[in-house]
């Protein structure tokens, strides 16, 4: 092989581990908003509610928070507590604009 196949190879090999890193890695959870479901709550109407917080359509909301809490399905349990996809610096920065 010539000089050049072995730098391609060494150039995909290092973008392919790049890759695989960035996809295996983990959520901080302690950037995010932690809720405690309430009676009624579904992931669809909390992804509606929190819609001016996050830039995801619902159903990536919905994905987000079943893989972050590691949820197997949609169903949540009253007094559960979970992530959502808001960053807490957003909520925060919210919560101060509407005090008076």
């Amino acid at each position: 092989m010539s000089k050049i196949h072995y730098v391609i190879m060494i150039l995909f090999s290092f973008l392919f581990v790049w890759a695989f890193v960035h996809v295996t890695q983990s959520v901080d959870k302690e950037k995010y908003v932690e809720i405690t479901v309430s009676a009624g709550d579904t992931l669809w109407e909390l992804a509606e509610q929190y819609k001016h917080e996050h830039q995801l359509s619902r159903q990536q909301f919905i994905e987000w928070v079943m893989k972050v809490n590691k949820c197997s399905d949609d169903r949540l349990i009253v007094g559960e507590k979970i992530v959502i996809p808001v960053l807490k610096s957003n909520s925060e920065n919210q919560l101060v604009a509407n005090k008076p």
